[in-house]
């Protein structure tokens, strides 16, 4: 039994080492602009964002590639923190940097006053397809403080290399791209 059992832990090692050692897990965020962004207006607009529309596959650590109609979560490239509020930080600092005397909440978790421009942002995709493009589809509707309605589609495709990293990198100038018409939409007020 003895000789069994060190046979045993010998096999047992022999397999472990085998395996080699793991594929290390790498984490992403969005990023925002550049501080040296041109800046649209200086007025001072309260302006409140709040995402309407976030897809449910989309909520999870994981980041996702897509292709036809098949979706894929990556093993070892993940999200650094919840993807839903990373786009929220982003849009609102993009929003600062853009419409530099804007004071920007996130609603509904910050109160934003009664006279406030209202942004309701439907993210339909956020993904994409590694050695191709990303696949970016965001529907806006801004609502003025004076009751004019703006509304807007924004589809955006960015070219993908074969690494993640090229995936979010492509993701991230589509979020700034979004961040850039909704800025100029919401500074013609």
């Amino acid at each position: 039994m003895r000789y069994f059992s060190i046979l045993l832990l010998l096999f047992l090692s022999s397999c472990i080492q085998m395996v080699g050692d793991p594929e290390p897990v790498n984490y992403y965020l969005i990023e925002g602009l550049p501080k040296g962004t041109e800046i649209y207006s200086d007025k001072e607009l309260t302006i409140d964002i709040q995402l309407i529309n976030f897809p449910t596959y989309l909520d999870r650590p994981q980041i996702i590639t897509q292709k036809d109609n098949t979706v894929k979560f990556s093993e070892h490239d993940r999200w650094a923190e919840p993807l839903q509020g990373n786009l929220e930080q982003v849009l609102r600092e993009n929003l600062r940097i853009l419409l530099l005397g804007a004071k920007v909440t996130i609603s509904p978790w910050e109160d934003s006053g009664t006279k406030s421009i209202h942004a309701k942002i439907m993210v339909n995709k956020f993904s994409g397809k590694l050695s191709d493009h990303t696949d970016v589809d965001i529907r806006w509707t801004i609502k003025m403080d004076t009751g004019e309605i703006h509304q807007g589609h924004f589809i955006d495709r960015q070219p993908v290399g074969e690494k993640y990293r090229n995936l979010v990198g492509g993701l991230n100038r589509s979020i700034n791209n979004f961040s850039l018409i909704l800025a100029k939409n919401l500074s013609s007020e």
